[in-house]
């Protein structure tokens, strides 16, 4: 009866160190078998804040107001991260900087899940695209998602923007940077402000986004 019980745990220690063994591997397996981290997008800062300048400056003060800033929404909703000196409009220099600034975030791809609500009920089917600002150059791609039955789109862009290691890895998610949000809907019809992209826009950053953007459309 000793013996039996001996073996018995011997058995079972044997067994606990095994499942042991294969965590570890698994673990180590699954760190070894990770895609590196996208690298970071190459923006050319001091071009970017001279080109926003000249596409929406519109009365030539040099500095972007509330009202020109209209026409560019993902800096509109951000204006206190760029507006460094608080006087309540936007320099080339300070567009430059904020530019900059993504560079040191280290932000390279972001997962992200646009919502978006029409009359405030979620709007299934819907197409939603995000377009780079233009004077961001050639870093940023754009990125698209359809909407599910609970409103909710994963934003990616297209994978052939992608390294092959992380087009393999089904990797998904948007570039940092600065974009116009259109959004587009097979059946319902919404107001072209919101089909065109140029109500709605948004800024992918460390310090701005989480993993999801609320949208709240209006059929008025």
């Amino acid at each position: 009866m000793q013996v039996n019980t001996l073996l018995h745990a011997r058995c079972i220690r044997l067994k606990r160190q095994r499942i042991r063994w294969l965590a570890l591997a698994m673990i180590f397996a699954g760190c070894s078998s990770a895609p590196p981290a996208i690298e970071v997008v190459d923006f050319d800062a001091d071009s970017a804040g001279e080109m926003a300048m000249e596409a929406y400056d519109q009365d030539g003060d040099d500095c972007l107001s509330k009202d020109e800033l209209s026409r560019v929404p993902g800096i509109l909703k951000y204006q206190e991260k760029y507006d460094a000196d608080k006087d309540g409009c936007v320099s080339e220099a300070e567009i430059a900087a904020r530019v900059e600034s993504w560079s040191h975030q280290g932000v390279g791809l972001r997962t992200l899940i646009v919502e978006v609500l029409l009359d405030d009920r979620p709007l299934p089917g819907a197409q939603v695209r995000m377009i780079p600002e233009a004077y961001l150059g050639d870093g940023p791609k754009p990125a698209a998602g359809k909407t599910d039955s609970s409103g909710a789109a994963k934003m990616s862009v297209a994978p052939e923007f992608l390294p092959e290691d992380l087009r393999q890895a089904r990797m998904r998610g948007v570039f940092a940077g600065t974009y116009r949000i259109a959004v587009e809907h097979p059946k319902t019809r919404l107001p072209e402000k919101y089909v065109e992209g140029n109500a709605l826009g948004d800024e992918i950053a460390r310090d701005t986004v989480g993993d999801r953007i609320l949208l709240e459309l209006s059929s008025q």
